[in-house]
Protein backbone atom coordinates (compact mmCIF):
# COMPACT_ATOMS: atom_id res chain seq x y z
CA UNK A 1 0.00 0.00 0.00
CA UNK A 2 1.19 3.50 -0.85
CA UNK A 3 0.67 5.41 2.41
CA UNK A 4 1.00 8.86 0.80
CA UNK A 5 -1.60 7.98 -1.84
CA UNK A 6 -3.88 6.49 0.81
CA UNK A 7 -3.71 9.67 2.87
CA UNK A 8 -4.38 11.83 -0.22
CA UNK A 9 -7.43 9.73 -1.13
CA UNK A 10 -8.77 9.73 2.43
CA UNK A 11 -8.24 13.48 2.74
CA UNK A 12 -10.27 14.18 -0.39
CA UNK A 13 -13.03 11.81 0.72
CA UNK A 14 -13.11 13.34 4.19
CA UNK A 15 -13.59 16.73 2.54
CA UNK A 16 -16.58 15.21 0.73
CA UNK A 17 -18.07 14.14 4.06
CA UNK A 18 -17.57 17.62 5.49
CA UNK A 19 -19.14 19.16 2.37
CA UNK A 20 -22.18 16.93 2.88
CA UNK A 21 -22.22 14.79 -0.27
CA UNK A 22 -20.84 11.61 1.34
CA UNK A 23 -22.03 9.93 4.50
CA UNK A 24 -19.19 7.38 4.68
CA UNK A 25 -16.34 5.90 2.66
CA UNK A 26 -13.94 2.96 2.59
CA UNK A 27 -10.53 2.83 0.90
CA UNK A 28 -9.34 -0.74 0.26
CA UNK A 29 -6.21 -1.99 -1.49
CA UNK A 30 -6.32 -5.09 -3.71
CA UNK A 31 -3.87 -7.12 -5.73
CA UNK A 32 -0.51 -8.77 -5.28
CA UNK A 33 1.49 -7.44 -2.34
CA UNK A 34 4.03 -5.68 -4.55
CA UNK A 35 1.41 -3.90 -6.69
CA UNK A 36 -1.64 -3.09 -4.57
CA UNK A 37 -4.22 -0.80 -6.22
CA UNK A 38 -6.79 1.35 -4.39
CA UNK A 39 -10.54 0.86 -4.61
CA UNK A 40 -12.97 3.32 -3.06
CA UNK A 41 -16.49 2.53 -1.86
CA UNK A 42 -18.67 5.45 -0.82
CA UNK A 43 -22.07 5.89 0.71
CA UNK A 44 -23.65 9.05 -0.63
CA UNK A 45 -25.65 11.53 1.40
CA UNK A 46 -29.42 11.01 0.99
CA UNK A 47 -29.88 14.30 -0.88
CA UNK A 48 -27.26 13.42 -3.54
CA UNK A 49 -27.73 11.27 -6.64
CA UNK A 50 -25.39 8.47 -7.66
CA UNK A 51 -24.56 10.30 -10.89
CA UNK A 52 -23.66 13.53 -9.08
CA UNK A 53 -21.42 11.75 -6.58
CA UNK A 54 -19.76 9.55 -9.22
CA UNK A 55 -19.01 12.57 -11.40
CA UNK A 56 -17.63 14.56 -8.49
CA UNK A 57 -15.46 11.69 -7.28
CA UNK A 58 -14.09 10.96 -10.75
CA UNK A 59 -12.70 14.49 -10.91
CA UNK A 60 -11.68 14.69 -7.26
CA UNK A 61 -9.79 11.39 -7.31
CA UNK A 62 -8.35 11.75 -10.82
CA UNK A 63 -4.78 10.46 -10.85
CA UNK A 64 -5.31 8.64 -7.55
CA UNK A 65 -8.09 6.11 -8.20
CA UNK A 66 -9.32 4.97 -11.64
CA UNK A 67 -13.01 5.73 -12.15
CA UNK A 68 -13.80 2.02 -12.57
CA UNK A 69 -12.46 1.48 -9.02
CA UNK A 70 -14.97 3.89 -7.47
CA UNK A 71 -18.10 2.16 -6.21
CA UNK A 72 -21.22 3.76 -4.80
CA UNK A 73 -22.70 1.39 -2.22
CA UNK A 74 -26.33 0.45 -2.70
CA UNK A 75 -26.32 1.28 -6.42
Amino acid sequence: MDLEKHEAIAGKLEAGKIAGWLSEYLVAWHGPQDSLKPEVTVWRAPDQTDAMVKSHLAGLLSGLVPERQIVIAGS
